[in-house]
């Protein structure tokens, strides 16, 4: 009985763990590239809105594998952002790809006294759901979060309410 009750525990541990090493991304089922790209253009809008393109930095917290990821990516550098992104699942590499026109030299490194290098900039990660023809996009940019949702019509997607922004 006692071993039961500890294997039960060690399991609910091992999953919750697993829950919690990755809770950014996109969790829609099949996106279209068409619904992707569309949300990745109000998101940048609304980014170029808040933060000065020339002088800010995004470091993403977890890899882009996803078709919303990739077009708000490209979107951002094209206005003109820095934007640093993860390489790899276990996040402890990082590649700088920088589109302006040209290289700029290596991005500035914040070095904390435990002898572990940060990148400067913003963290920036994001969370895409659904749930039937409602979509929502959760952007993290440090501290404040900014959260919208949108509806699908036909093969095109609209938003349904205003920006709501939480610092």
């Amino acid at each position: 009985m006692r071993f039961n009750i500890v294997i039960l525990a060690l399991s609910l541990l091992l999953l919750l763990g697993g829950c919690a090493m990755q809770p950014y991304g996109n969790f829609i089922q099949n996106p279209s590239l068409v619904t992707s790209k569309a949300m990745a253009d109000e998101v940048t809008a609304q980014i170029v809105r808040l933060y000065p393109a020339a002088n800010t930095q995004f470091n993403l917290r977890h890899t882009v594998n996803d078709p919303f990821g990739h077009a708000l990516i490209e979107n951002l550098r094209l206005e003109g952002f820095a934007v640093q992104e993860r390489i790899n699942s276990d996040n402890s590499l990082f590649v700088s790809k920088i589109l302006m026109g040209g290289s700029l030299p290596d991005i500035a490194i914040n070095h904390e006294a435990d002898g572990v290098t940060q990148p400067t900039g913003l963290a920036l990660s994001y969370i895409l759901d659904q749930s039937g023809d409602l979509y929502h996009v959760n952007i993290t940019i440090d501290d404040t979060r900014l959260s919208r949702a949108f509806v699908a019509q036909a093969d095109s997607v609209h938003p349904a309410g205003l920006w709501v922004r939480k610092e």
